[in-house]
């Protein structure tokens, strides 16, 4: 059974996120932080009525969020616990509006197989800098970032970006913390200049991918 969260799950979410943390698959997360955010949680149940995985949701902006905490016991693995936290959390994503649902993970085929695919994790300026620009990782982070799109062609501005794309949006790009370089806000592209350095067809090819498993 997947449900909501409720306070007296925590020490079972803790645990599980820091058995995963142990193995560097998440980063660690207080006690005191998950009875903050415990709204934000998903939790799976098994038979015997024990916390057996979790989830999390978190909303950056108006079309984005994330999953985050995807934790599932080991001795649970192999029974769809995962993939069902999964799909709670990005109904409950689409329930508030959200249009492309992401993920950084060192999991990648397990995202994969959940309809997520890979993209610059630059374009996530809202985790980049509200959360990365504090991670003790960012200066060796290994993590991929991964976006699934909730509605067609949601994820098009990740997978193929537009010249100038970021300069739209960059009044909601926080202060940079003391010591980060600033980001540099792409200028739009003038009659003559080379083209986009990415492979259209590699583009388009992540596009039909997500297109299809949409259908």
């Amino acid at each position: 059974m997947i449900r909501r969260a409720r306070a007296d799950d925590v020490p079972a979410i803790h645990r599980l996120v820091h058995a995963y943390s142990s193995r560097d698959l998440l980063l660690p997360r207080p006690l005191t932080d998950i009875y903050d955010r415990i709204r934000d949680f998903w939790v799976a149940i098994d038979r015997t009525g024990s916390v057996v995985g979790c989830a999390a949701l978190r909303i950056w902006w108006h079309d984005l969020a994330e999953i985050r905490s995807l934790a599932v016991d080991p001795k649970a693995e192999g029974r769809g616990y995962g993939r069902r936290l999964v799909e709670a959390v990005a109904a409950e994503a689409t329930r508030y509006g959200i249009r492309n649902l992401f993920a950084l993970t060192r999991v990648e085929p397990f995202f994969a197989r959940n309809g997520f695919v890979a993209v610059d994790r630059a374009l996530l300026y809202h985790k980049v800098w509200g959360d990365c620009a504090a991670c003790p990782k960012r200066e060796a982070c290994d993590e991929v970032a991964m976006v699934r799109p909730l509605t067609q062609g949601a994820a098009d501005v990740f997978l193929a970006p537009r010249e100038g794309a970021t300069e739209r949006v960059a009044h909601v790009i926080p202060p940079r913390p003391p010591g980060m370089p600033e980001l540099p806000v792409r200028r739009g592209r003038a009659e003559g200049d080379a083209a986009d350095a990415s492979p259209p067809s590699d583009r388009e090819d992540r596009i039909g991918l997500l297109r299809l498993h949409q259908e």
